[in-house]
């Protein structure tokens, strides 16, 4: 029996009322006096033993004190704690299931203002005290943490009284306790699994419900010092001494033969869409499953000095051709799409790909530039591959889940390309002969919150081992969790000093995770990270089996393809190869600072030792750092529909260009390819059509927004990378 069923107050009632309690004793009381004066407050009548296991939870997690003196043990709140710390929460995550959108879009705004209310005196300390943070050692204290406090909440829940009114009754395993076990739990799994791909042979972190959940097995695998040496190879430090922070600067003869030699690429996505209207005696029909979407991408190569005086000073552009002929070439599928045009899918199915789309074209011009094969867009001529390409975006494939990969339908169609141009790039990569090219995302807007997490619990908690106490124990995690990582790594390097010289930037740690993280394939454990074949050896024999067993059906592509085409796929060939590296860059300052992107690199370290892994990824941020000090950079105001503030965004000039022609071929794109849409509903409706008698009328951004999103609603929905 539960504490909620004896009707006694929950363990988060109880755990605040110590620390109010405590608050009126600032020179600290012994666990029994706590205990008296406690349960007199809130009627309680759970044994003193079960308020022995608060105690001890609550100092885990860095919320009281223990001072251990001769013949006395007493408990304070830390130093620096004030009354207006809201502690009613122990963990924002319990709160997210339960908040609305408008309501999360407001605590969103409220953790902004709060970190620029603190920007020049908290958040200056962490930044300055994070130079100096090994950042292994920090990502490892950090998931200590996590696990210690896991463990605490594990044995109280768990813990049956044994003397008192309730004995035999687990009086502190009520629903405010398993709230917060199940977040803490898939939290921790999401750090664990999801952004830094740790092996399951070295923590293996169940669910909290199900049948072989934690709720159930009540333990887990956790080996500490297998765990540094894995964050070895997905933390990647700045500088010498490997800190979280940093500074990286460029040698001016570095500089120089970058602006000699250094060919950089910059690459958009765009997309816009309307609706198709057909003239009448009656006038104009709307109909809302003609939302014709329009996809195309441009690449825009600034050439170096070199080419400039071998063939003079011009802009390189690629793009499909915008050309009638295009639509109906399956070379240049998903540039124009409407519903009427896959009866077969679903509303969902249909948006998926719409998205899926999107990025398959703007990965085509990203797989013709990488590999030397994109001709520009006026003259015909070669462009030469660049050293390196930024793409506008995450260069993770938008739709990479296995079961949409092969799925044998247009939207498979387009999922499959994708994951092939992925590839295309990546063999680029790992077959150079020396320093490879280097294919980079600037992500202007995630949803992602690593970094905000980890600097979180740093100001609070994480500082107090290297500092002699935490940098400011009352922060107020409850408002601080819902910033983005865009927000805080801006706030932080705008907090810290100018470099004065423009030959470098601050920079943060890099975070590798590997392909498999970014899938349905995250939680599957495998021998070996660099074999998945007999994984999908199994998918594959399940799908066969099942066919059989039930007498026919459709089967998935994986299943169609021989086993040895399947060794040689590309989804194999990225599960087993393809790493994603990200980091920032502190191309910002001032008040409003503009906001900065997270950066991203393709690699494959997998089977690199751990120093020349680190030379890589030192030598990566080096090259570019030095692009960026060579391209320039730009404001882009251009991405903040719906906002009603004017947020400035520091992008790469040659991303800033790439997007400024891929709004003019837009425009043209429409036009030349309504008539062909016309004459595919025209066919299908076996009726005539006059091209003068269409039109495309816009949608708004809002409406379209809105009908995407009610689209997309599901568990196959990823991250908010794009």
């Amino acid at each position: 029996m539960n504490s909620q069923e004896v009707g006694k107050p929950d363990v988060l009632k109880r755990e605040v009322a110590i620390i109010n309690f405590l608050r009126g004793r600032p020179e600290g009381v012994g666990a029994r006096e706590i205990y008296d004066e406690v349960t007199i407050r809130l009627g309680d009548t759970i044994s003193r033993p079960a308020y022995y296991k608060l105690l001890g939870r609550l100092v885990a997690v860095g919320k009281i004190e223990e001072v251990d003196e001769p013949g006395t043990r007493r408990y304070l709140l830390p130093q620096q704690l004030h009354a207006t710390n809201r502690l009613t929460l122990d963990d924002v995550y319990e709160m997210l299931p339960f908040i609305k959108s408008t309501e999360s879009m407001a605590r969103a705004v409220e953790a902004q203002q709060y970190f620029l209310q603190h920007r020049d005196t908290i958040i200056r300390r962490a930044a300055q005290a994070l130079c100096n943070e090994p950042a292994v050692e920090l990502f490892l204290r950090w998931i200590h943490d996590l696990v210690v406090a896991i463990i605490f909440d594990l044995i109280n829940f768990q813990a049956i009284e044994e003397e008192g009114p309730h004995i035999g009754k687990a009086v502190l395993a009520d629903s405010s306790m398993e709230h917060r076990l199940r977040a803490q739990c898939d939290a921790l799994r999401e750090l664990l699994y999801r952004q830094l791909s740790i092996p399951h042979s070295v923590v293996n972190l169940p669910e909290w419900d199900g049948p072989h959940g934690l709720k159930v097995t009540s333990s887990f695998i956790y080996y500490p010092d297998e765990l540094r040496d894995v964050l070895e190879r997905r933390v990647f430090g700045v500088g010498e001494r490997r800190t979280v922070l940093g500074s990286v600067n460029v040698q001016p003869d570095a500089l120089k033969a970058a602006s000699k030699e250094l060919i950089i690429s910059g690459s958009d996505g765009s997309f816009h869409a309307g609706t198709l209207g057909i003239r009448t005696a009656q006038g104009y029909i709307e109909d809302e499953s003609f939302v014709i979407t329009f996809n195309n991408s441009v690449v825009y190569e600034r050439s170096s000095e070199r080419l400039e005086e071998q063939r003079g000073a011009k802009k390189f552009l690629h793009s499909a051709p915008v050309t009638r002929e295009t639509l109906d070439d399956p070379t240049y599928k998903g540039m124009v799409l409407a519903p009427f045009m896959f009866p077969t899918l679903t509303e969902s199915d249909y948006e998926h790909m719409v998205r899926a789309a999107t990025d398959v074209v703007q990965m085509r011009v990203d797989d013709d530039i990488f590999n030397g094969r994109a001709r520009d867009l006026a003259t015909g001529e070669q462009i030469m591959a660049p050293r390196v390409h930024i793409r506008d975006g995450t260069i993770t494939p938008q739709e990479r889940y296995f079961n949409h990969y092969y799925r044998m339908d247009p939207y498979g169609d387009i999922v499959r390309e994708g994951i092939q141009h992925t590839r295309n790039i990546l063999q680029r990569i790992v077959t150079a002969r020396g320093a490879p090219q280097i294919y980079a995302g600037a992500v202007k807007s995630t949803q992602i919150r690593l970094f905000s997490r980890l600097i979180n619990w740093y100001i609070a908690q994480g500082s107090k081992q290297t500092l002699g106490e935490a940098i400011e124990p009352n922060w107020d995690r409850s408002r601080a969790e819902f910033i983005s990582d865009i927000d805080v790594m801006t706030n932080l390097f705008a907090s810290l000093p100018d470099r004065g010289q423009k030959d470098g930037f601050w920079v943060s740690c890099v975070v590798l995770r590997q392909f498999a993280s970014l899938t349905d394939f995250f939680d599957t454990p495998v021998d070996d990270e660099s074999d998945w074949f007999p994984a999908l050896c199994r998918h594959r024999l399940n799908a066969l089996d099942a066919y059989e067993r039930f007498g026919g059906g459709f089967l998935p592509y994986h299943a169609l393809i021989s086993e040895d085409d399947l060794a040689n796929d590309s989804y194999v060939y990225l599960l087993e190869r393809a790493d994603y590296a990200s980091f920032y860059v502190g191309h910002t300052g001032g008040i409003p600072a503009p906001k900065i992107p997270r950066y991203e690199f393709l690699c494959s370290l997998r089977s690199t030792p751990t120093p020349r892994a680190e030379e890589h990824v030192e030598h990566t941020i080096q090259q570019l750092v030095t692009a960026l000090l060579t391209c320039h950079l730009t404001p882009d105001r251009d991405h903040n529909f719906l906002s009603k503030l004017s947020l400035v965004k520091m992008i790469p000039f040659v991303v800033y260009q790439a997007h400024e022609f891929a709004k003019v071929l837009g425009k043209r794109l429409e036009s030349d390819f309504k008539s062909a849409v016309v004459k595919r509903l025209a066919d299908r409706r076996k009726q005539r059509i006059d091209d003068r008698d269409a039109v495309v009328n816009p949608i708004s951004v809002q409406r379209y927004l809105q009908r995407f999103s009610s689209a997309l609603q599901g568990p196959d929905e990823i991250d908010g990378d794009r």
